[in-house]
């Protein structure tokens, strides 16, 4: 994965708060570089107690990048 093309932005447009229950994540990479995206999730003081691993999946692309989306 060439990991300059990577990109993710907390606390922006690209992982923001949608509603109480939900977390909008986007995620950019090189176009048809990375074949899947997984985002593990959960408490950071309890993992053991929860934490989701949450498939990603690329809502769009154009000459260089594709974008990826997850809630």
């Amino acid at each position: 994965m060439q990991w300059e093309c990577f990109h993710r932005s907390p606390r922006s447009s690209w992982a923001y708060t949608y509603d109480r229950a939900t977390i909008h994540l986007r995620v950019r990479t090189k176009r048809d570089d990375v074949e899947a995206i997984t985002a593990l999730t959960g408490d950071k003081y309890d993992w053991d107690g929860f934490h989701e691993d949450i498939p990603v999946e690329k809502v769009a692309s154009d000459h260089f990048f594709d974008y990826w989306g997850a809630q």
